[in-house]
């Protein structure tokens, strides 16, 4: 399997990340600091409570991205956790990751024989709740309120439409077939998902079947070699690219 990732998307949201969570910090500082002056200057207590209010959200909104872009030894990144789920594949597969199209970064594609399968990645934990395209989240609403600063749920399905309609914007640009599916991806193993949706939802130990069946579903119209190369430097776009080939696992035979 080839990977293809944007590093340099990924960068700018590391610094953005850092740079939110600094100005939170001040912020929710700066607050604690008119609550200690307002005793002598009453009025500070009202700006002290929109500086704690605009801290908040700013550092909370850092620690998302940067839980999103950064990785460390007892974390992957989204991208890096489906390389690994995904690295049995061979080489006819491409993952692109943080695709720049157009004005918007499509958070990961896959590229295959039958088109490409565009994913919309979750890592939320917990009972969640889809009613079509109604999607929220089960349990103690203070419970969600203390989790503010990680992973959020937003709306997959909304996210899953755009990313598609920029893939499909940017294969017509180029003259090339609108081969174009999506699914949502669940990549937390404590995610409970419940309902339905018009769009596949998957675990991520689903994933990589999944991925397989699509790829030589036969009553899918084919891409040959060069039409599938030609997808893969469309949407092969971002200001610093990394190109990695991950090597399929060979599973030992067992002696008879």
């Amino acid at each position: 399997m080839q990977v293809v990732r944007n590093l340099g998307h990924i960068k700018a949201q590391q610094r953005r990340g850092r740079v939110f969570t600094a100005i939170g910090f001040v912020g929710l500082a700066g607050a604690f600091v008119l609550v200690w002056w307002q005793r002598q200057i009453p009025s500070l207590v009202l700006v002290a409570y929109a500086l704690m209010l605009f801290g908040f959200v700013f550092f909370n909104i850092g620690l998302q991205t940067m839980g999103k872009f950064i990785s460390n030894d007892r974390k992957r990144r989204p991208d890096q956790q489906l390389d690994k789920s995904l690295e049995r594949l061979n080489d006819r597969y491409t993952i692109i990751h943080f695709a720049q199209l157009g004005k918007r970064n499509v958070d990961h594609l896959i590229v295959h024989n039958a088109g490409v399968l565009v994913l919309t990645v979750r890592e939320v934990a917990g009972k969640i709740i889809v009613d079509e395209r109604r999607w929220r989240k089960g349990g103690n609403p203070l419970g969600r309120f203390l989790n503010y600063s990680g992973p959020q749920l937003g709306n997959p399905s909304a996210d899953n439409e755009a990313d598609q309609a920029a893939v499909r914007a940017t294969l017509a640009e180029a003259g090339l077939p609108d081969l174009v599916e999506g699914a949502i991806v669940f990549t937390n193993p404590l995610a409970e998902v419940s309902g339905s949706a018009p769009i596949d939802v998957l675990g991520d130990d689903e994933l990589l079947e999944y991925v397989r069946t699509q790829a030589n579903d036969r009553e899918r119209p084919a891409l040959g070699p060069k039409e599938r190369q030609a997808v893969i430097e469309a949407l092969s776009q971002g200001p610093e690219l990394e190109l990695v080939t991950q090597r399929a696992e060979r599973r030992s035979k067992k002696a008879a």
